[in-house]
């Protein structure tokens, strides 16, 4: 499980680059969409794709008849003797290997998520320290009715820009020199920030920041959230220019000064702001060009139609994919519990099983030592009840082109009916239940319901 979910976040960060180039593409072609926030929450979703369960198509899973078979006497009499622990090298754990890298993993991303609650203190801390500041010192009547009862406004002596943050309860801090701008000009900053009030960024951008910081190993998310702060930049200095596009001018110079007034003090993270410290020269440049050059913007059938696109192109060619991943046929089996000796090979007769052919080979391995997987597949029985009694404990796998493998007498189960799993996948221990004389495990490889000799599949020690 370690193992497959560590490739899928591999696949997922490989997967990313792939659509960043394409996302690249379609920004360059339709120049609107750099001002439309939603496109990169949808780019955002569709990098997780491979981690959805995706069903293999035009696969049946169906058990051999002749498993189901019931006889009056056993095929499957056990002939291997207990074998001691110590004569037996146990075969080697490379699952414990994928578990600590697994772990390695969700440790760095449990330091992140714990920088990121370092920023929302200091955050909360800069908040606590400014001063509250009454509404109707900044606000117009006609603004005050339009401002939500539980915003709280402060200010701070901090040379930052103005900002505004939280999450059920949001504040809005304004820096005392923004009483150097005239009226006009305050009004502008305002309602700026009111606009991120409105659209709900503080929220998306915390959101945002939690998501890249888990998901750390995957630089390009960082990329993407950087596209969110300034798509969403972009997109509210149009909103407010578009009730009054008469005041570009004034707008741009109210930007260049706020600029200039915050470069000495770091912008407090976590913030959705006019000034954003971690944006380059030429993000303010295109936001000023922006005032005076606005871009065409996307009707509502654009906004809907070119996600749409790109996430359904994305889609089949993720289930291409996984078809293509399951279309070859299985090769390069592994032995199932490493080298360890042969106790009965397939087709041998003996007079315990009254000279029936044995149906698998017999691995003498010892007790609890781990099961793995001969090749990857899907898991159609994980129980004691499903087959005959002899078998005890069994593994079924199907590995898709009508190859089977049986696992039978474990001890214990790693996983669970329906669940797929890896080539060299734990999938259970060695055991004694069912019909045996002593621990060891009965491997069986089927295909198109028949029994084959594992001999011309495996390399037997």
């Amino acid at each position: 499980m370690a193992q497959q979910l560590l490739i899928s976040l591999l696949l997922c960060s490989l997967w990313t680059v792939l659509l960043w180039q394409a996302s690249q593409f379609l920004l360059k072609k339709y120049s609107a969409l750099q001002q439309w926030p939603p496109f990169f929450w949808c780019l955002l979703g569709l990098c997780f794709l491979p981690l959805l369960p995706l069903p293999e198509l035009g696969q049946q899973w169906t058990i051999p008849s002749v498993l189901l078979q019931d006889t009056l006497h056993s095929i499957q009499t056990e002939t291997a003797q207990p074998q001691h622990p110590g004569l037996i090298q146990p075969p080697a754990n490379s699952q414990s290997l994928w578990w600590w890298l697994l772990g390695c993993v969700f440790s760095i991303s449990l330091w992140q998520l714990c920088r990121i609650a370092r920023q929302w203190q200091r955050l909360q801390q800069l908040i606590r320290h400014a001063e509250p500041l009454p509404a109707t010192r900044l606000f117009s009547p006609a603004q005050l009715a339009l401002l939500p009862p539980q915003l709280e406004i402060r200010q701070t002596e901090a040379a930052i820009s103005p900002f505004i943050a939280g999450w059920s309860r949001m504040v809005l801090v304004v820096p005392a020199y923004i009483w150097q701008f005239t009226a006009q000009q305050r009004q502008l900053l305002l309602e700026h920030e009111l606009a991120h009030l409105q659209r709900r960024d503080p929220q998306q951008l915390l959101l945002l920041r939690i998501l890249v910081a888990v998901c750390w190993f995957n630089p390009l998310l960082r990329q993407i959230e950087q596209a969110f702060i300034r798509s969403m930049e972009l997109a509210v200095d149009q909103a407010v220019l578009a009730r009054q596009p008469d005041l570009a001018l004034l707008y741009g110079q109210t930007l260049l000064s706020s600029l200039k007034l915050s470069q000495a003090t770091p912008q407090p993270a976590l913030t959705a702001a006019l000034i954003h410290t971690n944006t380059g020269h030429s993000f303010y440049q295109q936001r000023l060009q922006q005032l005076f050059q606005p871009c065409s913007t996307l009707s509502s059938w654009q906004r809907w139609r070119i996600p749409l696109a790109v996430g359904g192109a994305a889609m089949l060619l993720n289930l291409g994919g996984a078809q293509l991943s399951y279309s070859a046929p299985p090769e390069d089996w592994l032995l199932p519990v490493g080298q360890v000796p042969i106790t009965s090979a397939y087709a041998t007769q003996h007079p315990l099983r009254q000279n029936r052919p044995h149906q698998g080979v017999d691995f003498g391995a010892a007790q609890g030592s781990d099961i793995t997987a001969a090749q990857k597949g899907k898991v159609l029985i994980a129980d004691a009840t499903s087959l005959h009694s002899r078998y005890g404990k069994v593994v079924l796998i199907d590995h898709g082109h009508g190859y089977q493998t049986l696992y039978a007498h474990l001890d214990d189960f790693y996983v669970t009916a329906g669940q797929s799993v890896a080539a060299g996948e734990a999938i259970g221990t060695v055991g004694a239940t069912g019909r045996v004389t002593g621990p060891h495990l009965h491997f069986e490889l089927l295909r198109n319901g028949q029994h084959q000799d594992p001999a011309r599949y495996l390399t037997l020690p």
